[in-house]
């Protein structure tokens, strides 16, 4: 049997960040996906005529200007700007996103209740120990109660008061002039950082994925699935479920830290038991193509109603007309589930009719027109922030690299970033693999 094939880096996962990385890095190096594409949570479905992005719509912006500027160079002609336009689906009508930047647009004794909760907050002094705490710190009750609360027990499946402070940094604080002047009608906009947008012209995002991957120097190698790994005689040995073995000088797995651990024997037992107490949610996408164009111009509706199973729509032809066939239009329906909650156990078959039936109570489809539907799912859809997330995630980060294993991407580092952030972290690590 001949010796196992060595080079100097291997990075597991052919997802956003693995590919990045490879983009910055010379030709001995390999990425190994399992599947039998590159792109994983960034990855694309495209069938009869319809691009979906496979775990949901992801745009390229970042306040971070050298890497925005990277990930829309990289694309070349595939690419253009577009303009944010959410909305959120309250009581049966649209309310520009942030809800706090249109409070005119709800109806009068629901506007008065939130404007006087945030000009009278008896908890606006308060040092919050939790999410919910902070929203009413932040918001008052009316905002709280009405919106930001329901929507954030929808999305991460979990109660507001057992979830931390990690992701408030990300909410920017509404300033009190735009509150006041979106309550009596004053156009106002939030989150001007993501106000305007790139996303690729024709592919869905993964068309980024690919275009990084034009610039990798190494081998991106699909269907090579990692049955183990372990580190011996000064490498790491990586072997597939064929029984080939690999053998790598540096090893980055932009793994989820559960499937690495799973088939890391040697894993420090720390790791092991910090990643344990680490809690993600799963994600069903439910995409549906339909033969109308209505005419939607939103990017996203975000839906706090507990009583409809998803918590965002989005149009895929709203990011880009190629995205659709000529006159035709789709929908993609994002649902936060964990396994043994009752929605994860459901058969696609029933995810997709009870979308449809949510779809058409709340007016956005008229099932006789759709020709394309199907599910989606993703075991890891989002890592929750759970009160001790810091702690258990800072175990296992510091366990594993005692070992010198490099941690990278969302859910092997076991973070909620974006994919602009994914890629910079990729390039800060591109130098430390040749040191």
């Amino acid at each position: 049997m001949p010796p196992p094939a060595h080079r100097r880096v291997g990075i597991l996962g052919g997802g956003i960040s693995g590919v990045a990385l490879a983009s910055q890095l010379g030709d001995d190096v390999d990425v190994l996906e399992k599947r039998s594409r590159i792109g994983g949570l960034c990855g694309t479905i495209s069938e009869n005529g319809f691009t979906f992005d496979a775990a949901g719509p992801h745009i390229m912006f970042s306040k971070n200007k050298d890497v925005l500027n990277l990930m829309v160079s990289v694309l070349g002609d595939n690419v253009h700007q577009r303009r944010r336009e959410n909305k959120i689906f309250f009581k049966g009508r649209l309310v520009k996103y942030p809800f706090e930047n249109d409070l005119a647009a709800l109806a009068p004794e629901d506007n008065f209740e939130c404007i006087l909760g945030y000009l009278k907050n008896p908890r606006a002094n308060d040092t919050p120990a939790n999410l919910a705490e902070w929203s009413y710190k932040t918001f008052g009750a009316g905002i709280s109660e009405k919106y930001f609360i329901p929507y954030n027990r929808k999305i991460w499946n979990h109660d507001p008061e057992k979830i931390g402070l990690e992701f408030v940094s990300r909410i920017p604080k509404p300033p009190l002039e735009d509150v006041l002047k979106s309550s009596i009608g004053i156009p106002t906009e939030g989150y001007l950082h993501q106000l305007n947008f790139y996303y690729p012209i024709e592919g869905g995002f993964e068309a980024m994925v690919r275009a990084f991957a034009e610039r990798a120097k190494g081998r991106i190698e699909t269907g090579w699935e990692v049955a183990s790994v372990r580190f011996a005689d000064e490498h790491w040995h990586v072997m597939s479920k064929g029984a080939e073995e690999r053998l790598y000088d540096e090893l980055v797995s932009t793994l989820p830290i559960h499937d690495l651990l799973a088939i890391w024997e040697e894993a420090p037992q720390e790791a092991r038991t910090a990643a344990g107490r680490l809690r993600y949610n799963s994600l069903i996408n439910v995409v549906i193509g339909c033969n109308v164009d209505p005419g939607y111009p939103y990017t996203a509706v975000y839906v706090p109603d507990s009583e409809i199973l998803f918590h965002r729509l989005s149009f895929p032809k709203a990011f880009s007309e190629h995205c659709v066939p000529p006159g035709y239009s789709s929908i993609m329906a994002e649902i936060t589930a964990n396994e043994g909650d009752g929605i994860w156990e459901l058969s696609d078959e029933e995810i997709v009719r009870r979308v449809v039936d949510d779809l058409e109570k709340i007016g956005f489809v008229e099932p006789s027109s759709i020709v394309y539907r199907r599910a989606v799912r993703f075991k890891y859809g989002y890592p929750v922030y759970d009160l001790d997330y810091r702690k258990n995630v800072t175990l296992m980060r510091d366990a594993v690299e005692r070992t010198g294993m490099h941690l990278l991407g969302r859910f092997a580092q076991f973070d909620y970033i974006n994919s602009d952030v994914c890629v910079e972290r990729a390039l800060a690590l591109a130098p430390r693999l040749y040191q």
